[in-house]
């Protein structure tokens, strides 16, 4: 049916379709209104009160009491030439034989027993002196003995 028309009209009803383009303001009106939901919402008071204490049966008065931490004791060893020196924080001896046994018993005493004995030696040190740290530890009567690696 178009295709009978004149040109001028054709052209003309083909503009009387075409309107403004509405997606822009579309999504400009969606961006709006995230941003006031949002807003609104962190503007709100909470209505609820939070705290990070744990759920308990029977209420607080229930609470067991929780124990302390281990006590953490890390052994560094290292080679000064032929002997092994260990380094346990200030403590530091000379060579490992019998004076880290004597040092390891006293602070059996200080500490009591929950700790931890880490032992780290140094990539040069002997087995056989890690052997020996180890054993004077279970002598001590350390039961948390475990080993480390240098990075």
């Amino acid at each position: 049916m178009s295709s009978y028309l004149p040109k001028g009209r054709r052209r003309m009803r083909a503009a009387a379709h075409v309107g403004p383009n509405m997606t822009p303001m579309v999504d400009v009106v969606m961006v709006i209104l995230i941003f006031f939901m949002l807003g609104s919402s962190f503007a709100s008071p909470d209505w609820y009160l939070t705290n990070n204490t744990p759920a308990i049966k029977g209420g607080l008065n229930n609470v067991k009491v929780q124990k302390m931490p281990a006590t953490r004791i890390l052994i560094k060893l290292t080679q000064i030439g032929s002997h092994t020196r260990a380094s346990i924080a200030a403590f530091q001896t000379e060579d490992i034989s019998g004076q880290l046994l004597k040092w390891l018993k006293a602070k059996k005493k200080a500490a009591g027993k929950n700790v931890q004995v880490l032992i780290s030696p140094a990539n040069d040190v002997p087995y056989q002196q890690v052997i020996t740290t180890y054993s004077d530890c279970v002598q001590a009567q350390y039961t948390h003995v475990a080993f480390s690696y240098t990075r």
